[in-house]
């Protein structure tokens, strides 16, 4: 018995070894997350074949015993190596942050366990400054230089291997959001710039037009009653992504509830904000074979093409239009299979829905609590009432209407839809941020949200106060700091049809209606209960229209 405890106790001393060597020679040379399947696969089998080796030499009981020894031993031993590398010899452990977040990025997906990471990630940089180290590897960095340096035309700094791009493969393809490759990007990107043209936008404009009189004719319909405001938020974009993305009306507004669609793009969003900051869960979901709703938001996308193809017609003007049309090219820019079509439907599906919802949904909110905002601005878009097209309104004439872009420029601060935005990795040489080293291979962040919210660039940043964009501008301290559809080469293609949206949507509710808070209703819930999914959702916000005579002024 003797002989056979020293030699269990010389193996747990070799497994342990072999621990540390897992960790110094492979897992401490940079993130691992792409190769998450690979690691994955391999302890399976290695712990497999080790338990099959003990019990077929010891037993069961003392295999299963041994095994347990073995496998703690290594594992004990890689952790351990893993925590003392990560706390005390890391290259960012002269950055500050929380402790628990240079240990494990669990600790951040557990501070997102009610969906307020947005505001964490604001309150560790009230704490710790501009730079913070938000991960073992991960920085978080509010400084106006990383903008250039990171995001920047000459940036360096990468998407690829970051992991969090990675589950947006459709058949083997990246949507338009997630292609790192910068010139794969630059050719995409001139269809989706060709599909939100000037000339695309105005045949738009008409849809969303056919969108908001459904919208208004649903509110004659509930006039008096409590309306639930962040409902129609999101129901206006997706219909309108439906006529705009498709051709086709998906009749939300009409129904008045949300449709099954929309429930997969918020299974999406969900799953990616709360595994997002841990990435290689995302990954290994990516490599293996869809299921459940992952699949089904697959197939909805991969459909909704099939079906646009189908009823095919040169009549028809919609963004899928621009992509069939460079398709089925001779030489085609980017979409040279009909899986680069799937993934970027996927993208329509996404980026022309949520982003819009949540500007829209705060936008109700700022409103509806202030008559004498919306006495002003209702005064102030009466001049655009007809200007163009009689008894309409048209975007080329509430473009110059400074209140109106002061609401939505202060919705957009205050309420950044993508308030942390997607990370990058640094170059192998590093980065130099406003004189500060941030050491290559590193995952980092930009968090707009924190931008748009700190006092460096914002007097009073937590209010929502518009005239900070026409007669108080001493109210903004470095306008640079605005940036709520991102900056550089991979900024958002959609801004301009998304404050489109937002401008006929406002103008033509306010033309139309007066609404305030609904009895009972004094907005708390809707500010504290907003949810970082990605998006920031808006908490549910119940208010009553009152429909204006057919002029009040």
């Amino acid at each position: 018995m003797a002989s056979l405890g020293a030699e269990t106790s010389v193996s747990c001393t070799l497994a342990a070894a072999a621990g540390l060597l897992s960790h110094w020679l492979y897992f401490i040379r940079g993130p691992r997350s792409m190769d998450a399947l690979k690691i994955a696969i391999f302890y399976i089998l290695a712990l497999a074949l080790l338990l099959l080796k003990t019990t077929t030499s010891l037993g069961l009981y003392r295999g299963v015993i041994l095994y347990a020894e073995l496998s703690g031993s290594y594992f004990l031993a890689l952790f351990a190596s893993i925590g003392a590398y990560r706390l005390l010899f890391h290259p960012l452990r002269r950055f500050p942050g929380p402790l628990l977040t240079r240990a494990s990025k669990v600790y951040l997906m557990w501070q997102n366990r009610n969906w307020r990471l947005h505001q964490r990630y604001l309150e560790m940089h009230a704490e710790y400054g501009d730079f913070v180290r938000v991960g073992p590897n991960d920085m978080s960095i509010v400084n106006l230089d990383a903008f250039s340096k990171i995001h920047g035309p000459q940036a360096k700094s990468t998407k690829h291997n970051t992991g969090f791009y990675d589950e947006l493969v459709t058949n083997g393809e990246l949507n338009l959001d997630s292609l790192w490759h910068n010139e794969e990007h630059r050719d995409r990107r001139k269809v989706w710039d060709q599909a939100l043209g000037s000339k695309a936008l105005e045949k738009y404009e008409e849809e969303t037009r056919a969108v908001l009189r459904t919208f208004l004719s649903r509110l004659d319909d509930l006039q008096g009653t409590p309306v639930n405001t962040t409902l129609y938020a999101k129901l206006i974009p997706f219909d309108n992504m439906g006529r705009v993305g498709y051709g086709r009306d998906f009749g939300t507004i009409r129904d008045g509830r949300e449709d099954r669609m929309l429930d997969l793009i918020e299974f999406t969003f969900k799953l990616a904000a709360r595994l997002g900051q841990t990435p290689w869960p995302l990954v290994l979901l990516a490599r293996l074979p869809r299921t459940g709703m992952a699949k089904e938001f697959e197939d909805l996308g991969n459909r909704l093409v099939d079906e646009r193809i189908a009823v095919d017609s040169d009549e028809r003007h919609d963004m899928l239009k621009y992509f069939l049309d460079d398709h089925r090219s001779e030489k085609p820019k980017s979409f040279r299979s009909i899986n680069v079509l799937y993934s970027d439907s996927k993208a329509i599906l996404i980026g022309a829905t949520d982003t819009i919802s949540c500007a829209l949904g705060h936008a109700f909110f700022y409103l509806a609590r202030d008559a004498n905002l919306r006495r002003r601005l209702y005064e102030e878009i009466a001049a655009a009432h007809g200007a163009t097209l009689p008894g309409e309104f048209a975007v080329v004439d509430l473009n110059g209407l400074g209140l109106l872009e002061a609401v939505i420029n202060e919705t957009l601060r205050i309420q950044t839809p993508a308030a942390i935005n997607g990370p990058r990795i640094s170059p192998p040489e590093g980065v130099v941020v406003d004189g500060t080293h941030i050491p290559g291979g590193v995952t980092l962040f930009t968090p707009l949200h924190c931008y748009h919210r700190s006092p460096k660039y914002w007097k009073y940043p937590d209010e929502f106060i518009p005239e900070r964009w026409t007669t108080r501008p001493d109210l903004i301290l470095d306008r640079r700091a605005f940036v709520p559809f991102h900056y550089g080469r991979f900024d958002c293609v959609g801004r301009r049809l998304a404050l489109n949206v937002l401008r006929l949507t406002i103008a033509y509710t306010l033309w139309h209606y007066d609404f305030r808070f609904a009895p009972g209703e004094d907005g708390k819930r809707f500010e504290e209960e907003a949810k970082f999914q990605l998006i920031v959702k808006p908490a549910n916000l119940h208010c009553v229209f009152t429909k204006r005579p057919e002029t009040e002024i």
